[in-house]
């Protein structure tokens, strides 16, 4: 019998060469030598005899066994019994198993999350062909992934949205990632909707990540809503603008009140003049450089009037453009409008400016004479309301910086506490039949049309409004 010495290692392979069911010869593992002479029905159990006696009968081609603690391959050819040791083989197979299973299951795991995800998750080729799409993004573009196989992103774009899709993916790759691409994508039964996209390059796959988002909603919810703000601007531009003619219409009777005060007394001078000449008629002697006189002085008179329905008419002309204006000007007019008034209650106003420097600013220069002559009367009608003996107003001009500084100060006792908070509110008035229009439309004048600020607080005996206008 010729000896086979195939395998180098002897300790993982053996030969039993059996004659009659007999062991007549062993070959590889040296501690064998002792099954010489025993029947193999002795040495093995029934179960792995008959897997032995099966192969002897060429039933199979080749067994395994579990023999003292250890596996073994075998196959039988010429009488002799081949067995090789795979324990360790088995071993590895089983860990491969296991490992295989917990690959599986983790693959399933994510499948399901994939699956589940709010999102739609896919994975692209560099082309922008799809390789793999989770059900939500299938769902949501009514493709199968069989479908899917052959389509890309760029074909299920939107024609206006073709190119750049196919820009998104050539970054994604150039710089690695591209984050929430908008565009419009067409579903497979025509419906265009809008969609956020981030994509993510994997170098080593050469693979491109794509989540997609359906922004439809959230397009439509942001549409609605600037068509609801623009519609409450609208209607805030409608109030603001009946809140100003009404300030307007406010301030318009406190102007014809004033012309009343300051037509009064020329109409009684022009009744007295009237008189004088009644007088010289009726002496029947006539002297011409007293006509003159006279003349001279109606004519003064009518310009005087005259001269105040200029100044009227001009604060109430609406200015829509913006204009450079002195302040110092604009005060002095907007005082020579309610002067009569101020002197007819006693009230003392002095404007106090001892800066040389420029005093224009830009702005709506009949907007801020009104709000000069709105803070002037609320003085005076303080004043007025808490019968102060000595009334006065102190218009105060500064310079803060790059600002002009407007102090409106008076000596009316001042305003509540409680009060203070409210005061530039629409429609809250602290006098008896006020409209509470004036201040507030003040503020909006001053912070809102021109930049500014304009706030108020007590001082000793009285209190003070401030402007702050940037300076040009």
């Amino acid at each position: 019998m010729k000896k086979i010495n195939t395998f180098k290692d002897k300790s993982k392979f053996f030969i039993l060469e059996v004659e009659h069911k007999v062991v007549v010869k062993t070959y590889g593992r040296e501690d064998l030598h002792l099954l010489c002479g025993q029947k193999l029905k002795s040495i093995f159990k029934n179960k792995i005899y008959n897997k032995l006696k099966k192969l002897t009968k060429r039933v199979n081609n080749l067994t395994i066994i579990k023999w003292k603690r250890r596996k073994y391959e075998v196959y039988f050819r010429n009488n002799n019994f081949y067995f090789y040791d795979i324990t360790s083989y088995c071993k590895i197979q089983s860990k491969l198993n296991k490992s295989l299973n917990e690959l599986t299951s983790k693959k399933e795991e994510l499948q399901a999350v994939f699956d589940l995800a709010a999102n739609g998750i896919s994975i692209l080729d560099r082309n922008g062909k799809f390789l793999y799409a989770n059900k939500f993004f299938q769902n949501m573009m009514e493709y199968s992934m069989e479908e899917l196989y052959n389509e890309s992103c760029i074909s299920l774009s939107s024609a206006e949205y073709s190119k750049p899709s196919q820009t998104a993916v050539e970054q994604a790759i150039k710089y690695g990632s591209v984050k929430k691409f908008k565009k419009v994508c067409v579903t497979k039964s025509g419906t265009h909707i809008n969609a956020s996209m981030s994509l993510a390059y994997l170098k080593n796959q050469d693979e491109i990540v794509m989540i997609t988002s359906d922004i439809t909603e959230e397009i439509e919810y942001q549409d609605n809503l600037r068509k609801q703000i623009e519609i409450e601007v609208s209607k805030r531009a409608e109030q603001y603008e009946i809140l100003f003619q009404q300030s307007r219409l406010a301030a318009m009777g406190e102007m014809i009140n004033a012309i009343a005060h300051q037509w009064r007394q020329p109409l009684n001078s022009l009744g007295i003049i009237v008189q004088s000449l009644r007088h010289i008629i009726s002496s029947n002697v006539i002297n011409i450089d007293v006509l003159k006189e006279i003349e001279s002085d109606i004519m003064e008179k009518l310009n005087y009037m005259s001269q105040t329905i200029d100044d009227f008419s001009t604060f109430f002309r609406i200015t829509k453009e913006e204009e450079k204006f002195d302040i110092l000007d604009s005060i002095k007019n907007a005082i020579r409008l309610i002067d009569v008034q101020l002197k007819s209650n006693n009230i003392e106003i002095e404007i106090e400016n001892k800066l040389n420097s420029n005093l224009k600013v830009t702005g709506f220069l009949n907007e801020f004479r009104q709000v000069i002559l709105n803070l002037i009367h609320n003085s005076m009608v303080a004043i007025v309301t808490n019968n102060i003996e000595k009334g006065k107003i102190i218009i105060n001009i500064k310079e803060y910086k790059e600002h002009l500084q407007i102090n409106v100060i008076d000596n009316g006792g001042g305003i509540e506490d409680e009060n203070i908070p409210k005061i530039f509110d629409p429609y809250f008035s602290t006098k008896e039949k006020g409209n509470g229009i004036g201040l507030y439309m003040s503020k909006v004048i001053i912070e809102n049309h021109m930049n500014g600020i304009l706030k108020v607080k007590n001082i000793k005996g009285g209190v003070v409004f401030t402007i702050m206008l940037s300076k040009d």
